[in-house]
C-alpha cells in the first residue's frame, strides 16, 4: 500500500483491489492507507458499497466524487455535461458509458493537479453497476496520474475486480499470530478454549476476536460439519442479537433492509413498524453498530445475520414499512417490489416508471433490472415480454451482451404485440452488428419477419436489416432476389430508407446519397445509426467511394454530435476501409486505431476486429511487417470464431500485401485468393494480385478477377475499377500492347479519386518504360508517384519508385526526409492535425475520448518527434511532410 501511495505522489498512479473473505482484515487495511495518505497531504475520496443499494445508479460514483464536484467547470464541455446528467443536476440526453468514464478520468487528474489523490471504495462487491464500470475504467489508467485507487471486495465477487493490475488476496492469521490474538483478547482463558477458539476461526482476524470476547455459548458443541467462515461469522453475531429483545430484534431488521435509508427515512420506517429509534439503543449497547445518521452497523455480517435470520413475511413487512417512506422514487420501488409476493400491475408499474428515470440518467444496468423485475411482477404476458424487451435493449446499451442476449430470448415466446416483436429483432440485430450471436436470424429469416409485419414501417426496417445481413455475409443470391423483390413491394412514405435496402442487394441501381442523407440532418433516432450505416455500405456497393466516405464522415459526426460512441467506432472504422481504398492511408490508419480503441472500451469484439485488420493492411502497405503481424493476431483474437467474412477477407488482403512485400509470391498469390470470402473486399483486393502471380509463373491466376472486375466496372461506371483492371492488363500483356493498355489506365485516373492507385500505376508504367529505354517518359511518371508514396509513408513503394529514378539517372532530392505519419503514432498525428486547425486541448479531448491533459502530453511528445516548439508551427510542418 505504501508503493502505491509514494507512487502516486510521485505522479505514477495506480489501483490495487484487497479481497479476502468477511472479517479477514480489508476494512482495517483500508483505515491504515486513508490515515496515512491523509497524514501525507493527500486528498481522499471515499465510498462504501451497501448490500441492497446497488439499484440506484451512480449512488457510489457521486459519493466518491462529492468532494471534488466544485472542479466540474475545468473539463471540457462534453464531459462536464455527462457527469452532471448522471448525477441529476442537469437535464440531457444520457450520455454514452465512455465518455462519462473519460470525464471521471479528467475530474480525477484535475483533481490530482493540485496535490496527490486517494481513491477508497470499500465493498465493491455491493457498489451500484454504473459506478463500479466508472471505477474498472479509473482502475487501469491512473499511470500518468497522482491519483491512487483502494477498494476492498470479497474474494471473487466484485464484477470490476478484473480491471486491477494489482490484486492482493488477504490470507487467514497464522496459528502463533492467532494464539497471540485471542490471548490479547481474552487473557482469562484456559489453553484449551484459547485452542478451540483458534480452531474453529482457522484464522480469520474477525472471528478470533468475535469468538475470543463472546458472551454466547457458540463453542460449547462442536458441529458435526464445518460451516463455511461467512455463516460461522453471521451465526457468532446472530447470537448476539437473539439475546436481545423483540423491538430491538425487528427495529435492527428495519435498519437492515433499509441500510441506504437516512435517518428522517430510517426513522418514519420504524415509526410505521411501531417503533421509534430508542429501541436501537440496547444493540448499539452490545456493540453491533451505531445510531447516528441512520444505524451503522459494525460490520456487514451483522447486517446480513439479522436480515438472512428473519422470516420472509416479517422481511416484507419491513420492506414495505421503507417503501412508505423513502423519498426517492427508485429506491422506494425497490422496497416495494422486495414486499410483494406474486403478480402485482400497480407494482410493476412503479418499477416500470423507476426504470425509465434510470434510463434517462444514463444508469442503463439499473434500469435493465428494474424493467426485468417488472416484468417478473407482471401478469399479462405480452406486456412482461414488452418489460423484458426494454429489459434486454438497455443491457444491450450497458454492453452486457450475454445478458441482453438471454433476455431477448426469454421475451421471445410471449412477445405478441408487433412493437414488441420490432425491439427485439432491433437488439438482437445490433448485437450480431458488433459481437458474434449465437443462432442469429438469417437474412432469409429476418425477410419471414418482415413479411409477417402489418405496419409497413416495421416491415421495411426488417427488410433493410436483412439487405444488410446479406450483404455482409455475403448470402445466396435468392436471397438478395427475395429482399429485393419484398422491398420494391414496400408501400411506404420513407423512400430514402428502401433504396438503401435495394441499393445493398441490387447494386445496378443508381443511388441518390445526397437526397438519402437528408433524412438524417435533424434528431438521430435509435435506429438511424443502423440506417446511415446501411446508406454507406450501399454507397460502397456502387462502387462510388467518394460518396460512401461522404456518408461515413456524416454517420461519424452525428453519432459524435449524439455521444453515441459505439456506432462513432463503427462509422471510423468504415470511413477507414474506404480511406485506404481512395489513397489516405493516414487519415484510414487513424480512423481505424480510434476504432480500434473505441472498441476496446466498449467490448466491441467484431467492429475492433475489423478496425484491426484495417490497421493490418495499412501497416502492411508501409512496410511495417511486425506490427503487421501484430494486429493481424489482434483481429483475431477480438473477431471471435469463426471470423466475419469481411473481417477474415481484410486480413487474407493485409497478408497478402505483406508476402508480396517480402518476397513471399505464392503465399500472396494464396493470400488475395482467400479474398473471395467477401465479394465486395475481393473486387478490390484483386489488384494486388496480377505482380505476385506474374513474379511467381501463375499469371492465369489474375484471369477471374480481371474478368469480374471488368463486368463490375461497366456495371457501375467506376473509373478506379477500370484503371485497375487496364493496368492488370497491362502487366499480363507482351510488347507494344502493355504501352496502350497503361495509357488507358491513366486516363481514368483523373476521375478516379484514388492517389495511391494511380501512383501505384504511374510506378508500373514507369518501370515498363524504363526497362524499354524511354529513360525521359520513364522519369516522368516515376516522379508522379514519389511524393505520393513519401506522404503516406509506403516505404516499400518509395524505395522502388527511387530506385527507378536513380536507375533512370535522376536522383530523389527529398530522399532523406520523412513525413510526419512515419514518425509520429497514429493517435499523435490524429491530434496533432486536430491542434494545427486551431483546437483547444479540451476541444480536442471531447473529439478523441481522452482527457485534455493526456490530449496535452500527446502534443508535447508529438512536438518533440517533430523538432518544434510551439502550436502555431503545426500547420507548416505537418503540410511539408
Amino acid at each position: 500500500m505504501s508503493g502505491l501511495l509514494d507512487g502516486a505522489r510521485q505522479g505514477r498512479g495506480g489501483a490495487a483491489l484487497v479481497e479476502g473473505e468477511p472479517g479477514i482484515g480489508k476494512s482495517a487495511l483500508l483505515e491504515e492507507a486513508t490515515r496515512d495518505a491523509a497524514q501525507n497531504g493527500f486528498q481522499v475520496l471515499t465510498a462504501q458499497g451497501v448490500r441492497g443499494a446497488s439499484e440506484v445508479g451512480f449512488s457510489g460514483l457521486h459519493a466518491l466524487l462529492l468532494p471534488v464536484l466544485d472542479r466540474l467547470s475545468a473539463l471540457p464541455d462534453r464531459q462536464r455535461r455527462a457527469i452532471e446528467t448522471v448525477f441529476g443536476t442537469a437535464d440531457g440526453q444520457p450520455p454514452e458509458p465512455l465518455i462519462l468514464q473519460i470525464a471521471v478520468l479528467s475530474l480525477v487528474e484535475e483533481a490530482a493537479a493540485t496535490a496527490p489523490v486517494l481513491l477508497t471504495v470499500e465493498d465493491l462487491h455491493w457498489v451500484d453497476p454504473s459506478s463500479a464500470e466508472a471505477i474498472a475504467f479509473l482502475a487501469p489508467r491512473l499511470g500518468a496520474v497522482g491519483a491512487a485507487l483502494l477498494a476492498t471486495a470479497r474474494t471473487d465477487q466484485a464484477l470490476a475486480a478484473a480491471a486491477f493490475d494489482t490484486r492482493v488476496l488477504l490470507r487467514p492469521l497464522c496459528a502463533e499470530d492467532a494464539h497471540r490474538l485471542v490471548t490479547e483478547r481474552r487473557p482469562d482463558a484456559t489453553a484449551a478454549q484459547r485452542d478451540r477458539i483458534v480452531h474453529e476461526s482457522v484464522g480469520n482476524p474477525l472471528a478470533l476476536t468475535e469468538l475470543s470476547v463472546s458472551t454466547t455459548p457458540v463453542l460449547a458443541a462442536r458441529p458435526a460439519r464445518r460451516l463455511p467462515m461467512t455463516r460461522r461469522l453471521e451465526q457468532t453475531f446472530l447470537a448476539d442479537v437473539t439475546a436481545l429483545d423483540d423491538r430491538t430484534r425487528r427495529a435492527l431488521l428495519v435498519a437492515a433492509a433499509g441500510e441506504d435509508a437516512g435517518p428522517g427515512e430510517l426513522s418514519a420506517a420504524l415509526a410505521r413498524s411501531g417503533l421509534s429509534p430508542a429501541d436501537l439503543t440496547p444493540a448499539e449497547r452490545a456493540g453491533l453498530g451505531r445510531l447516528g445518521s441512520g444505524f451503522a452497523f459494525r460490520h456487514p455480517l451483522v447486517s446480513s445475520s439479522v436480515y438472512d435470520s428473519a422470516d420472509a413475511e416479517t422481511r416484507r413487512a419491513a420492506h414495505r414499512a421503507l417503501a412508505d417512506v423513502v423519498r426517492d422514487e427508485g429506491r422506494a420501488a425497490q422496497h416495494l417490489a422486495a414486499a410483494t409476493v406474486g403478480w402485482d400491475d400497480d407494482v410493476a408499474a412503479r418499477l416500470d416508471e423507476s426504470a425509465r428515470r434510470a434510463d434517462a440518467r444514463g444508469a442503463r444496468t439499473e434500469a435493465s433490472a428494474a424493467w426485468e423485475a417488472a416484468a417478473a411482477l407482471t401478469e399479462a404476458p405480452g406486456v412482461a415480454a414488452r418489460r423484458l424487451a426494454a429489459a434486454a435493449e438497455t443491457a444491450r446499451q450497458a454492453g452486457d451482451v450475454e445478458r441482453a442476449l438471454a433476455l431477448s430470448r426469454r421475451a421471445r415466446p410471449s412477445a405478441v404485440d408487433e412493437a414488441t416483436v420490432l425491439q427485439l429483432e432491433t437488439t438482437e440485430w445490433m448485437l450480431s452488428q458488433t459481437v458474434v450471436v449465437p443462432d442469429a436470424r438469417s437474412a432469409d429469416g429476418l425477410v419471414d419477419v418482415a413479411v409477417s409485419m402489418s405496419d409497413p414501417e416495421a416491415r421495411l426496417e426488417l427488410l433493410v436489416f436483412a439487405a444488410v445481413r446479406w450483404y455482409i455475409l455475403q448470402d445466396a443470391a435468392p436471397v438478395a432476389e427475395r429482399i429485393g423483390d419484398e422491398l420494391a413491394r414496400s408501400a411506404t412514405p420513407d423512400q430514402a430508407l428502401r433504396e438503401i435496402g435495394l441499393g445493398l442487394v441490387q447494386p445496378g441501381r443508381g443511388l441518390d446519397v445526397d437526397t438519402a442523407l437528408e433524412a438524417f440532418r435533424g434528431p438521430l433516432r435509435p435506429v438511424d445509426g443502423i440506417l446511415l450505416n446501411c446508406l454507406a455500405f450501399a454507397a460502397e456497393e456502387a462502387r462510388d467511394l467518394v460518396a460512401a466516405e461522404r456518408v461515413w464522415t456524416a454517420a461519424e459526426h452525428a453519432y459524435h454530435a449524439a455521444g453515441r460512441t459505439g456506432d462513432e467506432a463503427t462509422a471510423l472504422c468504415g470511413r477507414a476501409s474506404v480511406r485506404l481504398l481512395l489513397g489516405d492511408v493516414t487519415g484510414g490508419m487513424a480512423d481505424a486505431s480510434q476504432a480500434m480503441h473505441l472498441s476496446d472500451q466498449m467490448g466491441l469484439g467484431i467492429v475492433g476486429a475489423m478496425a484491426a485488420a484495417v490497421v493490418a493492411r495499412a501497416r502492411a502497405l508501409r512496410g511495417e511487417y511486425d506490427l503487421h503481424r501484430e494486429l493481424v493476431t489482434a483481429a483475431e483474437l477480438r473477431g471471435g470464431v469463426p471470423l466475419f467474412a469481411r473481417v477474415s477477407a481484410t486480413l487474407s488482403w493485409a497478408r497478402g500485401i505483406a508476402a508480396a512485400g517480402e518476397g513471399r509470391d505464392l503465399d500472396a498469390v494464396a493470400e488475395i485468393e482467400q479474398t473471395a470470402a467477401n465479394a465486395p473486399i475481393a473486387l478490390w483486393a484483386g489488384a494486388d494480385l496480377a505482380e505476385p502471380a506474374l513474379r511467381s509463373g501463375r499469371p492465369e491466376a489474375v484471369s477471374d478477377w480481371i474478368a469480374a472486375a471488368e463486368a463490375e466496372a461497366d456495371r457501375s461506371g467506376s473509373d478506379h475499377l477500370r484503371m485497375l483492371v487496364l493496368r492488370s492488363r497491362a502487366l499480363l500483356a507482351d510488347g507494344p500492347d502493355a504501352e496502350g493498355l497503361f495509357e488507358q489506365a491513366l486516363a481514368h485516373a483523373s476521375s478516379a479519386d484514388a492517389s495511391v492507385d494511380v501512383a501505384r500505376t504511374h510506378l508500373l508504367y514507369g518501370e515498363w518504360l524504363r526497362r524499354s529505354r524511354r529513360i525521359l517518359r520513364a522519369r516522368e511518371h516515376l516522379r508522379e508517384s514519389v511524393p505520393v508514396f513519401r506522404g503516406q509513408g509506403l516505404e516499400p513503394l518509395l524505395a522502388r519508385a527511387s530506385a527507378e529514378l536513380r536507375a533512370a539517372g535522376e536522383s530523389d532530392s527529398a530522399a532523406d526526409c520523412r513525413d510526419a505519419a512515419s514518425v509520429l503514432t497514429p493517435q499523435e498525428l490524429q491530434i496533432s492535425r486536430l491542434a494545427a486547425t486551431g483546437l483547444s486541448n479540451k476541444a480536442i479531448a471531447d473529439q478523441v475520448y481522452l482527457s485534455h491533459r493526456t490530449v496535452g502530453a500527446h502534443l508535447h511528445r508529438a512536438f518533440a518527434k517533430l523538432g518544434i516548439s510551439r502550436r502555431t508551427q503545426l500547420p507548416v510542418v505537418l503540410e511539408n511532410r
